[in-house]
């Protein structure tokens, strides 16, 4: 495992992490259930929503770490360096 898939993961960890209880949040401040049924449709609603933001978090998080090295790359390049 290199270190911006390391990167990667611990990333979308704590992102998706953030997100989904955000979202699960939202969704429990904003529904009142009465009954059984209600309620297992609200937490079941929660985690699907929370798990469909936490997957576009991550690919969202993947794409800036993989902008990030790319310009680390180029920025430390033996190319660039000598070009100066």
């Amino acid at each position: 495992m290199t270190k911006t898939e390391i990167a990667k993961a611990l990333t979308s960890c704590v992102v998706g992490f953030a997100t989904s209880t955000v979202v699960k949040e939202i969704v429990k401040n904003n529904t009142d259930p009465e009954k059984v049924a209600d309620k297992a449709a609200v937490i079941i609603a929660s985690y699907v929503l929370g798990a469909i933001a936490a997957d576009a978090s991550k690919d969202w998080t993947d794409t800036k770490i993989d902008e990030l090295v790319a310009k680390w790359r180029k920025l430390t390049s033996k190319d660039e360096l000598t070009t100066v």
